[in-house]
């Protein structure tokens, strides 16, 4: 079979589009490692390892600062409490304990009550857990395990 050099410029091209779009879409949802820095107000610093979550916006690249509030009620398998209203200099994140039902619940009750970003926390481990959503259709912010 003869094949012009129309053709294979393109299918070149096409090839091209295809393996762009693909690489760009694999590097863009697989779950990339990052790190937790968590700073007390007597200056003692810890360090978290994380996984963003397999749904929602990511965080910028240059980090997120804020304050760590625990969520009421813990789960945040219902609506949780809002975080301080006073607040001028910063973003809040809530910190969400794993179990008792799906993560996009969770973050999206976060978000409701006006949270910057969500950290899902493990229960008697420190494993990893790649979080997934049920319902992809509606824009989270931030969630991380």
């Amino acid at each position: 079979m003869l094949l012009s050099l129309g053709m294979l410029m393109l299918s070149a091209t096409q090839i091209y589009t295809i393996f762009t779009v693909q690489l760009f879409a694999f590097l863009n949802l697989l779950p990339v490692e990052a790190d937790i820095a968590a700073y007390s107000f007597d200056n003692k610093t810890e360090n978290f390892d994380d996984l963003p979550a397999r749904f929602g916006y990511r965080l910028p690249s240059d980090g997120l600062k804020g304050f760590l509030i625990g969520a009421r009620p813990e789960n945040a398998c219902e609506p949780i409490e809002p975080p301080p209203r006073d607040n001028l200099t910063g973003a809040f994140i809530v910190l969400i304990k794993r179990f008792d039902c799906n993560f996009d619940i969770k973050v999206l009750n976060a978000q409701k009550a006006g949270y910057k970003a969500a950290i899902v926390h493990n229960v008697d481990s420190e494993d990893l857990i790649s979080m997934g959503s049920n319902d992809c259709k509606f824009p989270y912010s931030g969630p991380l395990f």
